[in-house]
């Protein structure tokens, strides 16, 4: 398969954006050091922006460091195109994602799926990826154990690894913390034009963090911002869920940690174990596009392939246990002339349902509209169909 080159194309005729304030257009990476350069967006033509004062960090010509003020009309009036979608639907150019699971969800074999989608350009569980170089960072995985991982899972997608399409950066028993190793890493970047950097497992970047404190999450995915922004590279990290039966919350609040590992990525991909054996719903939680569906992925070494056979709804009870008493197990102790809610609830105490689990079964009972309550006698009585 032919590889795209990993520097950015000549420049196209079209025309291009206004060059903000403070900066300068070029098609060019060499124009600037990677030291004195900004990347601000990679729009559709795949142009570059690129500071062009040569020291801190700041944005903009203000005299505090901060973008200055832009009336919305003014702001208005010339369109900006979105970043190239680096996995079509669900994740753009210089944004971050994060894929959460539970242990054994093979989310670092998911990550690698990722990475040599992109560095060749083949489709990942389903999804067109644009092609680009790749940098993966690696704090986990052993050397002769993660070359058998290449190996396998580009056999099983049929593609080739050309030179140069993916950097590996293997840093098993160097993991440090983040504020130490993120700007190492930008470092390493200087001479790249990365498209996607993984970062695998995320927690061997905590150093001494809380992952519990909003504070010291907030200050890890905010180096993690720096990393995209200074590269220009959508960012991607897997993450654990919380102990307990994930099943039972939300897709946006398994993730295990502080909610701002939740709140802050672009794009998540939540994988939850369904009731079938190597199957998960993925759930995706997007900021930039459109809501996409949850859909099935089943499992078969190397790779997560998508299974559109799957019932994305029959999650599995991990360390649960399937309800003793359903709604129809309460529908039934009601007869066709009603029951006043005292006597009801004295039946169903018989047959050994709970107050709270009668109130519970009660209320999905009346929203199902399988009831309803009598004002003229006082009672609850089934909807009987015609």
């Amino acid at each position: 398969m032919n590889q795209k080159s990993s520097t950015p194309p000549p420049r196209p005729t079209a025309k291009r954006s206004p060059v903000p304030p403070g900066f300068i257009a070029s098609d060019e990476p060499e124009v600037l050091p990677m030291s004195k350069r900004k990347r601000v967006y990679w729009d559709n033509a795949e142009h570059l922006w690129y500071r062009n004062d040569v020291s801190g960090d700041e944005i903009g010509n203000g005299s505090n460091g901060l973008p200055e003020l832009i009336d919305a009309a003014e702001f208005l009036a010339t369109p900006i195109d979105a970043p190239p979608e680096l996995i079509a639907g669900i994740l753009h150019a210089g944004s971050k994602l994060v894929l959460g699971g539970s242990s054994k969800s093979y989310k670092t074999w998911t990550l690698l799926d990722l990475a040599i989608s992109v560095a060749t350009g083949a489709d990942w569980i389903g999804r067109a990826t644009a092609q680009g170089k790749v940098l993966f960072v690696n704090f986990e995985i052993q050397p002769h154990a993660w070359q058998g991982r290449i190996a396998a899972v580009a056999k099983a997608k049929g593609v080739k690894i050309t030179s140069g399409a993916i950097q590996l950066w293997n840093l098993r028993g160097h993991a440090a913390d983040f504020r130490q190793l993120i700007p190492k890493i930008i470092d390493r970047c200087r001479d790249d034009y990365f498209a996607l950097i993984v970062l695998d497992p995320i927690y061997k970047l905590y150093g001494g963090m809380d992952e519990n404190a909003a504070g010291d999450v907030a200050e890890l995915l905010n180096s993690l911002e720096n990393l995209a922004t200074t590269t220009g590279a959508a960012i991607a990290f897997g993450a654990h869920f919380a102990k307990g039966n994930a099943a039972g919350k939300e897709a946006i609040d398994r993730i295990s940690g502080s909610g701002v590992f939740a709140r802050d990525p672009d794009s998540i991909l939540i994988f939850t174990k369904h009731e079938d054996d190597d199957a998960f719903v993925v759930e995706p939680i997007l900021r930039n596009f459109a809501p996409v569906a949850p859909f099935g992925v089943r499992w078969e070494f190397p790779l997560m392939h998508p299974d559109d056979d799957l019932d994305t709804a029959k999650l599995k009870n991990v360390g649960g246990r399937k309800p003793t008493y359903l709604p129809a197990d309460l529908l039934a102790m009601l007869p066709p002339e009603g029951l006043a809610n005292a006597d009801w609830l004295a039946k169903a105490s018989g047959e050994g349902i709970s107050k709270p689990t009668f109130y519970r079964l009660r209320k999905a009972l009346d929203k199902a509209g399988k009831i309803h309550a009598s004002v003229v006698t006082g009672t609850w009585q089934p909807i009987l169909k015609k």
